[in-house]
């Protein structure tokens, strides 16, 4: 009996330090298995199974590229020409006779209708004078012929040549005092007695050079388009003009020669400006900003632009795969630190580095050297 109540706190005793002893070796074992299959998965793959992976983008030529988006500008086309009076006329005497009146002298302005010379007309006044008598008296011929042709009492002959001598009268009377009108010489229209080649009291013969009368109010510019630019240039074109003088105004096209110069290859083209006071002089040069139509164009350095196949100026780009393609471009205009193009999409990937080393069709991994590659809107500024 003593014996059963020992034996019961041993056997619970040994129970215990079993089980105790069976969790502290197992539990080992699977911690340790657990943290193996961890270390195992963590593992980076070895490099032969990245190449494996990824063999087609470690292949790919590395280039930098930028999105750029299409801008209007405002194409602008300067040249030099020259001025031009807007009209020039060389007076001369219609009536011979002595110089009694030179009101002008050269360099002079004049108005239109103004009097410039007059010649001596008191003879022209005698011979008007005795032609107005004259028809006078024709008149009384022919109706007092006219009264008795109606009484049967004169012929129709007489009739018909007291007719006539009136009718000689009356015109020699019209010849008289377009002669004195001719005495008297006016300006056709307003400008600068640029010569004046008589001299008061001189005797004129008729037809002779009294001088050169100009008008400079508007001035006229002349300028030779080259052939390549002429289609920008129409009638109502815009262009600022620059005189050596300094002065500036707004021209406008009013004139396009429908015949090229032989020569030069250049199609002469005017434009009409204002001249107040006729200060500016014609001949003298002039330099002409024309400012043609807006156009759609991109903008980047001048050292990206090629040549493709055929010859022309091109530039090297990525589509949406990211293949190479040489597209033709047309340059518009060039400014000190970059060029402006037409003839890309609105919005396009160019390659800014390393275009030297891929070819058309190529595909390429591009990084881009823009922050934002990502937009879709373009810039809202407009270059002029």
């Amino acid at each position: 009996m003593a014996l059963k109540t020992k034996l019961g706190p041993v056997t619970a005793i040994l129970i215990v330090a079993a089980i105790a002893c069976w969790l502290l070796i197992g539990g080992k074992g699977i911690i340790t298995a657990q943290h193996n299959s961890h270390k195992v998965e963590s593992q980076p793959p070895k490099p032969d199974s990245m190449a494996n992976a990824h063999p087609q983008t470690a292949s790919l030529t590395s280039v930098q590229a930028k999105r750029i988006y299409a801008q209007n500008i405002d194409l602008h086309l300067t040249l030099s020409g020259q001025t031009m009076a807007g009209k020039t006329v060389t007076l001369h005497n219609q009536y011979a006779g002595k110089i009694t009146s030179l009101p002008v002298t050269k360099g002079d302005h004049v108005k239109a209708g103004d009097v410039l010379l007059k010649v001596d007309t008191r003879t022209l006044a005698a011979q008007l004078e005795e032609a107005r008598l004259l028809v006078k008296q024709r008149h009384l011929e022919l109706d007092g012929i006219t009264k008795l042709s109606k009484s049967n009492l004169s012929s129709q002959v007489k009739l018909a040549e007291a007719k006539t001598l009136l009718g000689t009268a009356t015109s020699n009377l019209k010849q008289l005092e377009v002669q004195l009108e001719n005495a008297t010489i006016t300006a056709p229209f307003d400008g600068v007695m640029n010569t004046v080649d008589v001299e008061k009291g001189q005797q004129l013969a008729k037809d002779a050079t009294i001088g050169t009368l100009v008008s400079l109010d508007p001035l006229h510019i002349q300028v030779a388009i080259p052939q390549n630019k002429i289609q920008h240039i129409h009638i109502g074109t815009k262009g600022q003009v620059k005189l050596d003088s300094g002065y500036t105004a707004m021209g406008t096209v009013d004139y396009i020669s429908a015949v090229a110069n032989q020569q030069s290859r250049t199609i002469p083209v005017e434009l009409t400006i204002a001249n107040p006071n006729q200060t500016a002089p014609a001949g003298i040069t002039a330099d002409v900003d024309f400012i043609l139509d807006q156009q759609h164009a991109h903008a980047f350095s001048a050292a990206l632009l090629t040549l493709n196949g055929a010859g022309e100026t091109a530039v090297k780009i990525l589509d949406k795969n990211n293949i190479v393609q040489i597209l033709p471009v047309t340059p518009l205009k060039s400014e000190r630190d970059k060029v402006w193009v037409g003839g890309l999409p609105d919005t396009v990937t160019i390659i800014t580095v390393g275009q030297g080393f891929v070819k058309a069709g190529e595909k390429v991994a591009p990084h881009f050297d823009n922050e934002n590659t990502n937009a879709t809107t373009p810039p809202a500024e407009q270059a002029n």
